[in-house]
């Protein structure tokens, strides 16, 4: 990282403190910000981190001066010595897109839904930068490029609703940057990318600050992340700030237990010597912002190192040494193990074991051949192959990851699972039975083996029912109890996630991101299912909450042998849940097998890529710089040789990857391990252990 700068004549780019922001809201007051101190400086990132309701993206909209009329707002907040709380509506928008830009964690949010994408940019460019008509536009194709969307040439042409989740997020950080802003604020830019994606987004960002010397607040839940761009890390709880440090100190020596807290919820690196160390989680919620601050530590309800002095006393914020700061009595006591020692993970056996789930040569497209003229002309439009005869199986009791980047097939080969999305071809076989693709054509016990838990809870929950419907409906269809049964049965899957059931009777909107996807969780359980799929289902989690989560969907593996399907694009998450892996590309299979043989070389080259982009919660882990170029194939044109060949670091001279399909090579730890690639294993291994390309 590099050390702070500051260009303004000694003057911090923004200056907080003490801020506190307060809400009036019909259903009561919302302290959102207690008690916030920070400074960013032109050319650094300051990484603020934390749990949901701690106040961070609040804070993010106040350094945008971007909050409602009905909001009492205390203290400073300073950009280039002016206070922002003082600025008129004209002069905020006068900084707004050029001076201060913003990225939101939801790009539906930043994207009129109206427009189409590219004009969206050109308007923006026209605007701030008095560019031309063409200029703009050249500029918002440079810029599409530069976050890797494919077909930048005409990408801008499509309406928000018809781009992905991850081709929105990045049209938005394209919008950002477009200007090149003083004071970059980002908000989980890259919560819905994949990762490589994501290691090309956080380039950009330390590209910016090193070219342009932006400040920039990166506002983040994923500590990898943050290790890997912060020069500064700021921690929030309960809207005060708590602890402060360079990031090197902060993640080797956390001087607040909460921070130390996290720390030690974050799965360890992608490698097998780590990967047995049970997560720590952190008891407990979040202080609610409906309560006023009370005269004790907020934290200390949650705390293994409270004493009766932080439940009376109100922690200052204490000088630790070395530009490092924390809001606690007892700094200097805190250490590793506070949160418990380590304890490995039982794992599994590791032995033969009958397979729940075959899945043969599956197949999908979405779409058909078009004509260039609607009813006549010739062919020109070929579907889009989503799977393209992939194979897997999911043992007894155990847990397949399946990972790749965003339009690989992951989340087709879900849905074909679970049959929402009808195969073209293939077999799924179920416990030796044949299962028919569409879900409607399956038995009731087939339907009811096999469940699925979606990225957002919010999708699986019915905003205006309680939450006890998606349960007790699940049990009445699939389990055959009574009106008294199931809400028994409910209540006691509540307590087996982790609810109290009181909640049962409350709707979605009352519970927070991790409780709603502990409630879906709760109604896969329910039908005591066979197979449980789940499709980015922690994603969006703190890794408080997300340690929590996964805990309790290892536990219940192991009480009732049920298998998972478990997809994400964090590896590290992966590793910790997954007993097998399959890697997906383009809709092929580049490798599959055990999880200790994948994730170790020899690796296929597009393995090995995901691996070197996966962020490492460790400032000090030495840099990767695989970084593949474009994008996934849209598979509408047809691979004639290895479908990785267009972008593989490792493709070989000559046509040979171009024009044959690689040949299938059986891994030296396991005959269960595949990998699909030209280059010899003995050659493969040399490669990925020397870090040199062909």
């Amino acid at each position: 990282m590099t050390e702070d700068v500051n260009l303004n004549g000694g003057q911090p780019l923004v200056e907080m403190s003490h801020l506190a922001v307060t809400f009036y809201t019909p259903r009561g007051t919302v302290r959102a910000i207690r008690d916030a101190s920070l400074r960013i400086e032109r050319g650094e990132v300051v990484g603020l981190v934390g749990e949901s309701g701690c106040g961070k993206s609040t804070a993010a909209l106040a350094l945008m001066g971007y909050l409602p009329g009905t909001t009492k707002v205390e203290g400073s907040l300073l950009f280039e010595g002016q206070e922002i709380n003082e600025m008129s509506p004209a002069e905020l928008r006068k900084l707004w897109g050029k001076r201060i830009a913003m990225v939101y964690q939801d790009p539906a949010t930043a994207l009129n839904p109206t427009m189409r994408v590219g004009p969206q940019i050109d308007e923006l460019l026209q605007h701030h930068l008095q560019l031309s008509k063409s200029e703009a536009q050249q500029k918002t194709i440079e810029l599409f490029t530069s976050v890797k969307l494919a077909d930048p040439d005409t990408i801008g042409n499509r309406y928000p609703h018809q781009m992905s989740g991850g081709q929105q997020q990045r049209a938005v950080i394209a919008m950002a940057l477009a200007c090149e802003p003083d004071l970059l604020i980002m908000d989980e830019p890259t919560t819905g990318l994949d990762v490589t994606t994501e290691a090309t987004i956080l380039d950009l960002v330390v590209d910016l600050k090193d070219r342009f010397k932006a400040g920039i607040l990166y506002v983040s839940h994923n500590l990898g992340v943050i290790a890997r761009v912060a020069d500064r890390v700021v921690v929030m709880y309960a809207g005060q700030t708590i602890e402060e440090a360079p990031v090197r100190d902060l993640f080797k020596a956390p001087r607040h237990p909460y921070t130390a807290g996290l720390l030690s919820c974050v799965p360890a690196p992608v490698s097998t010597e780590n990967s047995a160390v049970q997560l720590s989680s952190i008891p407990g919620s979040v202080f609610p912002a409906s309560l006023p601050t009370e005269e004790a530590c907020l934290f200390a309800p949650r705390c293994p190192m409270a004493q009766e002095r932080c439940r009376t006393e109100v922690p200052a914020v204490f000088d630790a040494g070395g530009d490092h700061s924390a809001r606690c009595f007892f700094w200097g006591d805190v250490r590793p193990g506070i949160w418990g020692t380590d304890e490995l993970r039982q794992e599994g056996e590791r032995g033969e074991v009958e397979p729940v789930l075959t899945a043969t040569s599956l197949r999908k497209r979405y779409g058909h051949w078009e004509r260039k003229y609607l009813f006549f002309g010739p062919w020109v439009r070929p579907p889009v192959r989503a799977l393209t005869g992939v194979d897997f199986a999911v043992g007894s009791g155990r847990t397949l990851g399946i990972v790749g980047e965003s339009g690989s097939g992951k989340t087709t080969a879900a849905r074909v699972v679970v049959g929402l999305v009808p195969s073209d071809g293939g077999q799924l076989t179920l416990q030796d039975e044949e299962m028919p693709s569409a879900v409607q054509d399956r038995s009731r016990s087939q339907r009811a083996a096999v469940r699925m838990v979606f990225q957002n809870p919010k999708a699986s929950l019915n905003p205006k029912l309680p939450i006890r419907h998606a349960i007790l409906r699940a049990l009445r269809k699939f389990a055959g109890l009574n009106r008294r049964e199931s809400l028994e049965r409910a209540r006691e899957l509540m307590e087996a996630v982790g609810l109290g059931p009181e909640l049962l009777d409350r709707p979605p909107t009352e519970l927070s991101g991790g409780q709603q996807q502990r409630v879906a969780l709760a109604g896969a359980f329910a039908a005591n299912p066979e197979l449980v799929v789940l499709d980015e289902a922690v994603s969006a989690l703190d890794v408080s909450v997300q340690a929590q989560v996964l805990n309790l969907l290892d536990r219940h593996q192991d009480e009732t042998g049920t298998s998972h399907i478990f997809i994400s694009h964090d590896l590290g998450v992966v590793r910790y849940v997954s007993d097998d892996i399959l890697v997906l590309y383009a809709g092929h299979v580049a490798e599959s097998g055990p999880a200790e043989s994948v994730l170790n070389s020899p690796s296929h080259p597009y393995t090995e890529a995901l691996l070197s982009a996966a962020p490492v919660p460790d400032p000090d882990a030495p840099p990767t710089h695989i970084r593949l170029p474009g994008a996934v194939p849209t598979m509408r044109e047809r691979f004639q040789g290895c479908f990785f060949a267009g972008r593989c670091p490792r493709k070989l001279d000559g046509d040979i990857c171009d024009t044959t399909p690689p040949p299938v090579r059986t891994g030296p730890r396991s005959s269960k391990h595949v990998i699909h690639c030209h280059i010899p294993l003995e050659e493969l291994t040399a490669l990925q252990r020397n870090g040199t390309s062909t």
